[in-house]
Order: structure tokens, then C-alpha cells, then sequence
């Protein structure tokens, strides 16, 4: 996703722009990096829920998400599914819920790692829906689909990209999605708001700028990332990857941002994780 920006950038901007992967602490390193980078807007953050949102709450970083960045556009969003082992045999969220009010402690969710979004989307949705659910916590996706087609576990909180694939099989049950709005290519699955009003977890990444960069780089970069992810080609291409196209506005995603921060702290309590903020 971050090179098909920098493709759209390059030819906009008139000036080469390059990706450069700083990889380690689930990204906190590539956000310090930029966070202490010149603010000129020659250097910025493609950056995920995860490092202004989720790490900041369970690791200790050396930057601040609220201060250290100036928001420019969500790129794209990947909207997480519920879904669950056919062996239950329920067919909708509130079955699921009187399921495991009725098997406490019996029912477990697997997640990509502790703190992951799958992990907290499972602790949220457990402590909204007043039930006890166990964690089982995996190094990789494809295992922990296994397993849920197999029924070892029974629920998983997965991004689209994972889980639509086997729609079609009778392994595994699509419950929900976890966006505000039903997906437009997906319009007959419900919102988990509609059983849990307000539970909303979602994945975006998105363009950051170090804060200070005057207000009109920042509105110029805002102007041509909106551009970028319009263009239909680019549209075509986040959809196959299971993305839906962003396109905020600045002021939008520095929204989102607040808004967010508020739900990933409550998941974190939820999800017994020490908090590093």
C-alpha cells in the first residue's frame, strides 16, 4: 500500500518518493524516527492503528502519538470480520453471545499475538458483550485458520483479506464486521454495532507528517493523498486487496485518531495488558 502512494505521489508531486522500511517494535521505530525527522515534509509516516493507537498503551515508546505528528489522510481501512467455527452452530452475533453466556470460560478466540488488533477486538467484544472468552494467541494467520475451520478454537476477529476467501466453505461462519457501516460489497452482513451499538474496531493506515510542517505542505500533501486513492485504478487495486479506499481529509483523520485512542485504551484494560501510556 505504501509504494502504490509513493507511485501516485511521485508523478503528482513532480519528485521522486521513496519507501523506506524501518522495521522493529511493531513499528514504534520507523514512528520515533519520523517523529525527529526535519518538519519540511520531506519525510513522513505511513503509519497503522497500531503505533498511534495500540503500542503506545502496551510498550513504552519514545514519542508521542497525540504531539509528535500531524495528521494528512487515511489511505485505506481493512475492516476486521467475526467469524467462528460451523461446529457451534449458531448463525448470528446474538446467537454467539448466548452461546458463550451459556459455556463460560469454555469458549476461546485466537488472535496474531498478544496486543495485536485481533487480540484487543476480542477482549473489547467480550467485556461489551458481558461474556468470558479465552484468548489463544498465534505467530501466524494460517494456523490459527486452521484451527478455527477445525474447531480448536472457536472465534476469530480477522481482516477481510484472511477470512473472505472461505466464505464459501461450510468450516467457518461469517458473523459480522466490525466498520460503522456495512461493506458496500458486502451488504446483507451486519455491523457487530447492530447487536453492540459503538463497538467499532478498525485497521486503517495512513499518511502522518512530523508535527509543526506549516500548514500549507500539509494542506498540499493532504490535496494529493485524497487524489491518489481516488483514482480508480487505485481503487481497483485496494479492493482486491480486501481495503476499502480512504480519502479523509485531515481534519477527519486527526478525528479518528481521538476517537480511536479512547476505544484501544478500553480493549487494552479489557485484555489485561500492561499499559505503557
Amino acid at each position: 500500500m505504501a509504494r502504490l502512494l509513493a507511485g501516485s505521489l511521485t508523478q503528482s508531486l513532480g519528485q521522486t518518493v521513496l519507501v523506506e522500511n524501518k522495521g522493529g517494535a511493531g513499528g514504534a521505530l520507523a514512528a520515533e524516527f519520523v517523529a525527529r525527522a526535519p518538519k519540511d515534509g520531506h519525510t513522513l509516516f505511513f503509519a497503522t492503528t497500531a503505533q498511534t493507537s495500540v503500542t503506545p498503551f502496551v510498550q513504552t515508546v519514545r514519542y508521542d502519538p497525540q504531539k509528535d505528528f500531524a495528521p494528512i489522510s487515511i489511505y485505506g481501512t481493512g475492516p476486521n470480520i467475526l467469524a467462528v467455527s460451523s461446529k457451534l452452530k449458531v448463525a448470528t452475533v446474538e446467537d454467539f453471545i448466548k452461546y458463550a453466556k451459556a459455556n463460560p470460560g469454555a469458549v476461546k478466540y485466537g488472535s496474531g499475538g498478544n496486543g495485536t488488533i485481533g487480540h484487543l477486538a476480542g477482549a473489547l467484544f467480550g467485556k461489551r458483550a458481558g461474556i468470558e472468552i479465552m484468548h489463544v494467541p498465534y505467530r501466524g494467520g494460517s494456523q490459527m485458520m486452521t484451527d478455527l475451520m477445525a474447531g480448536h478454537i472457536d472465534m476469530y476477529f480477522g481482516n477481510a483479506s484472511e477470512i473472505l476467501p472461505m466464505a464459501s466453505s461450510d468450516t467457518i461462519k461469517i458473523l459480522a464486521v466490525s466498520t460503522d457501516k456495512r461493506l458496500p460489497n458486502l451488504p446483507d452482513l451486519p455491523t457487530i454495532g447492530e447487536t453492540l451499538p459503538g463497538l467499532v474496531v478498525e485497521a486503517w493506515n495512513g499518511l502522518l507528517a512530523p508535527a509543526g510542517v506549516s500548514a500549507s505542505v500539509q494542506g498540499i500533501l493532504e490535496r494529493e493523498a485524497i487524489k491518489a486513492v481516488r483514482d480508480p485504478a487505485v481503487i481497483e487495486k485496494l479492493q482486491k486487496l480486501g481495503i476499502v479506499p480512504g480519502g479523509s481529509t485531515a481534519a477527519e483523520f486527526g478525528a479518528v485518531l481521538q476517537k480511536e485512542r479512547a476505544v484501544y485504551r478500553d480493549a487494552v484494560i479489557a485484555a489485561g495488558i500492561a499499559s505503557g501510556g
